[in-house]
């Protein structure tokens, strides 16, 4: 195992006065715990889940609310020997039939012996019996002393906690992260691809602490450093995208990551007034992944905040996934703004990438196939899914993504995932260069829109979901067509204008095309009446052809 498993750097906190983790509540109002006061609050929590009779090996579901009641238990868990399971907290926006649905599925494939969550959580969740004990955050500190004085060792096949993956083309799998797998992704993060220094840098995150960008990123490699970290609630950024920069200017952050998404929310909510009153000179490392990168998305919020003294060589597209605990490869600055896709960068030492047709033969230089990647950050497999873990991590240490995308020189650029290309008349479309043409429209949803194609008489046709406000739903069927011919030569079948929030998203909020496909097939989207001023009611089935 490279260096050492998070829980033995933890040991050393023992007496240390510096910061570790700075937790900003729902007011606002910061609390900073020392590493020596994480080090308590670790150990007790490790001590509440012994005396309620967790014992090394046996999994226990936390719904990942409040950083500050989240990230106590869950490294205690790990100081314990227990395998955590983060879980999504219920939506901000309604969706709480899919969100217990989503949660039901994930405690069956997960088994925990107990699941621990906010009181306000249970008050949302029906009453039924479960072979698993209930408990609140806010009990459960209550309950026991200090736990081992020493963490429970772990070999670096060992499992030690399970993430979910997105489902953004099906249903969450559960990957088993495995110690070794764990450490060597947060010192490549850390070491290779960041080059951290714990005295000067400082990271601020307000990513959901159930997936992998949040809780690696955020919670165990800088654990590994001893870098101190800011995190925000994600309900914070959700409310007011522009608490991300006021927190950064704040707290004197210099390392932040987000979806390409939350730069698109934070750029289009911020007046130049508020920018020049921010102070992101000293901001070092601007990182985007999890989705797709869009270029013009990121050099739009490096100029709506250049007023603040953010410098644009500071962004740094990089590609990874949960299978591969987190991150593969890092992107390298300056970033063009190009139609090409974004340059993701080469991977980690000690780790590598492939691209390959559907035989599994290597690619030729800029040919795109499916990637793959081989590394020690590998993971284990997907819990209780033997078939699934065969398809996906195979015996020579290969893992296939189910993403696309070509190597030039060496350097990655990812273009989408296979089963979301569009093929029409022949021609092959990434989804994502549609959407974000629509997404430049007046009046459409950062995000918000979907593009995916249906059967048509002679060929497949495209059909895209945008969402918006009732007034901006008026003249969007023509302005849709207009600019996705203009820019990419490609007819459009049906343009269906959709409320915010009601296409359907993974919880890390990666939008799920598969299923707002079938959704729209089934009659289950509401649509506003399309451009016919002053009629904006939503129709009790998608208007279709």
């Amino acid at each position: 195992m490279p260096d050492r498993w998070i829980t033995s750097t933890l040991q050393t906190y023992e007496g240390d006065s510096r910061p570790a983790h700075t937790y900003l509540g729902a007011d606002g109002d910061p609390v900073t715990l020392s590493r020596s006061e994480l080090l308590t609050a670790v150990r007790q929590s490790a001590g509440a889940l012994t005396a309620v009779g967790l014992r090394t090996g046996d999994r226990v579901a936390l719904v990942a609310d409040g950083p500050a009641s989240f990230v106590p238990v869950f490294l205690g868990a790990l100081w314990a020997g227990v395998v955590p399971v983060p879980l999504p907290p219920p939506p901000p926006l309604g969706r709480l039939d899919a969100w217990r649905s989503l949660l039901g599925e994930a405690l069956a494939a997960a088994a925990p012996k107990a699941v621990v969550a906010p009181e306000a959580v249970w008050r949302v969740l029906p009453e039924a019996p479960a072979p698993w004990t209930r408990y609140a955050y806010e009990l459960l500190g209550g309950r026991g002393g200090f736990g081992p004085p020493q963490p429970v060792p772990r070999l670096p096949d060992d499992i030690v906690y399970l993430q979910f993956s997105s489902g953004s083309t099906g249903r969450p799998r559960a990957v088993a992260a495995s110690a070794g797998a764990v450490s060597a992704n947060a010192y490549a993060i850390m070491r290779d691809g960041l080059g951290v220094d714990p005295g000067r840098d400082r990271a601020v995150s307000w990513l959901p602490l159930h997936h992998d960008m949040g809780l690696v990123g955020f919670v165990l490699a800088p654990l590994a450093v001893g870098m101190p970290v800011t995190l925000l609630p994600t309900r914070a950024f959700v409310r007011d995208p522009g608490v991300w920069m006021r927190v950064m200017s704040e707290a004197r952050g210099t390392i932040t990551f987000a979806p390409n998404f939350a730069f698109g929310l934070a750029a289009r909510r911020v007046r130049p007034e508020a920018a020049a009153g921010l102070d992101l000179s000293g901001v070092r490392v601007l990182g985007c992944g999890g989705e797709p990168v869009n270029s013009a998305t990121l050099h739009r919020f490096t100029r709506a905040y250049a007023p603040a003294g953010l410098d644009p060589g500071t962004l740094l597209p990089c590609y990874g996934l949960a299978e591969s605990t987190l991150a593969v490869t890092f992107g390298r600055g300056p970033l063009p703004e190009s139609d090409e896709p974004v340059n993701c960068g080469r991977p980690f030492p000690g780790h590598e990438v492939a691209v390959t047709d559907a035989t599994g033969t290597p690619c030729a230089e800029r040919a795109v196939g499916e990637i793959w990647v081989r590394g020690p950050s590998v993971a284990a497999g997907y819990l209780g899914e033997p078939a699934a873990t065969a398809r996906t991590f195979r015996p020579d240490g290969w893992l296939r993504t189910g993403d696309r995308g070509y190597l030039a020189d060496g350097e990655l650029r990812v273009t989408g995932r296979l089963k979301d290309v569009l093929v029409v008349n022949g021609r092959t479309i990434d989804p994502t260069s549609l959407e974000w043409c629509v997404q430049e429209l007046d009046g459409v949803r950062e995000g918000g829109v979907v593009a995916f194609t249906r059967p048509a008489r002679d060929t497949e046709e495209v059909v895209v979901v945008a969402e918006c406000r009732p007034s901006d739903a008026v003249g969007l069927d023509r302005a849709v067509r207009a600019a996705v011919a203009g820019q990419l030569a490609l007819a459009v079948g049906e343009v269906v204008a959709v409320r915010a929030g009601t296409i359907p998203r993974t919880t890390s909020g990666k939008p799920r095309r598969q299923e707002t496909r079938r959704r729209h097939l089934a009659g289950q989207l509401a649509a506003f009446t399309r451009d016919v001023p002053g009629q904006h009611k939503e129709a009790d089935r998608v208007h279709s052809r």
